[in-house]
């Protein structure tokens, strides 16, 4: 195993959630759920944790403070339009959590638990005659839609299916590119990071810093702001240097680049 792979496996490593961690996530959630039930009971057909967390690409608070749990609160109809969805979990959550952090941010109410911080969206599945059940969530208030559709099982199943075939390494992988991006002030969502590593066809079996090689190569993300053509601009100036370090057996002054690039966080 090279340096450079090994620099980057055991930061990657770093990037995931202690047990203790995980632990206090999920009875904080196991305590909102029932909460949750207890406000709504019979308006609502589940509540369910999705996003990064349930995909298992989540960065801890401690390295990433802007890390959030998302979780659905399923409807049984499609009663309101999604702001007075939104002010009913606004209620709950004062009623629920009065000295809790609440922030209205759309399509989310966010409540922070215990220095965790969940995001409450409301959903409801919708009967369409050509696409059969659909969930549906508030759009952004800059979309003409009321409401949008979204598939967050469809996008664990696809990276599951795969991390496996890729030889365990496309959530390291991913890990690594959101704290790259997290480290250069985010330019780029996460979400929209997870799909362009998850969507392409790796030519290689092999090591994490090839994949991360590989998918800086062929990287081919919208560059709308300045942020956005620096953040990709720098990913593919550290490959290129990386690269001919590599070759002429300096893998000190690889570390050294490593370092520049993904600084270890301290947890």
């Amino acid at each position: 195993m090279s340096e450079i792979n090994t620099y980057l496996t055991q930061l990657s490593k770093q990037l995931c959630c202690t047990k203790d961690v995980t632990d206090k996530i999920d009875n904080s959630y196991n305590y909102l759920e029932g909460k949750i039930y207890q406000h709504f009971r019979e308006r609502i057909e589940r509540v369910q944790i999705f996003g990064s967390y349930d995909r298992g690409t989540y960065l801890p608070q401690s390295i990433d403070p802007y890390s959030d749990v998302d979780v659905m609160i399923i409807f049984k109809t499609n009663e309101y339009q999604p702001d007075t969805f939104l002010k009913h979990l606004r209620q709950f959550a004062d009623k629920i959590y009065p000295r809790s952090e609440i922030i209205p941010d759309h399509p989310t109410i966010s409540v922070t638990l215990n220095h965790i911080k969940f995001e409450l969206i409301p959903t409801f599945w919708e009967d369409s005659f050509w696409n059969g059940q659909q969930l549906k969530i508030p759009a952004p208030r800059n979309k003409d839609l009321k409401w949008i559709t979204t598939s967050p099982t469809d996008l664990k199943a696809d990276l599951e299916r795969k991390n496996r075939k890729e030889n365990q390494q496309i959530i390291p992988l991913i890990k690594l590119v959101k704290y790259f991006n997290l480290l250069n002030e985010k330019p780029y969502s996460s979400f929209q990071l997870e799909k362009s590593i998850i969507d392409p066809s790796y030519s290689n079996n092999g090591e994490l810093k090839d994949y991360l090689f590989e998918f800086i190569y062929d990287l081919n993300l919208d560059e709308e702001t300045e942020a956005q053509k620096a953040f990709i601009q720098e990913l593919k100036t550290k490959r290129k240097n990386l690269i001919t370090l590599e070759k002429g057996n300096m893998s000190e002054y690889a570390i050294q680049e490593l370092q520049k690039m993904f600084s270890h966080p301290c947890k």
